[in-house]
């Protein structure tokens, strides 16, 4: 027994050790463009160019409705810190980031 429990230590000694994967410290690109699920360029299919200047205000209802009429999205999804989203990829709809206070801090379509 004891002649058993030492050959698997000493086979174990042998084995090359494991590195782990490296880390990713950035989102992927495809070139010098960002990627979205799957591999997909990330591209403004949702209308993002005509509600910039919503950045910085405080999303309402009302905001959130003219958001979508001038974009052209189908549907919009507002996303506070800490909240639960699907990660379904829908290029037709409109999410709007907003911090703690409400405050609009990022467009992205998705």
């Amino acid at each position: 027994m004891k002649q058993f429990a030492l050959m698997a230590v000493a086979v174990a000694g042998c084995a090359e050790p494991q590195t782990p994967p490296p880390v990713r410290t950035s989102p992927p690109t495809m070139g010098s463009r960002p990627v979205g699920p799957a591999g997909a360029p990330q591209i403004d299919s949702c209308g993002l160019g005509s509600i910039a200047d919503l950045v910085g205000k405080v999303v309402t209802e009302t905001v959130q409705e003219d958001a979508r009429k001038r974009s052209g999205a189908r549907a919009v999804r507002v996303i506070r810190p800490g909240t639960m989203v699907t990660m379904d990829f829908r290029p037709d709809r409109l999410n709007i980031d907003v911090d703690d206070k409400g405050v609009v801090t990022n467009l992205r379509c998705g």
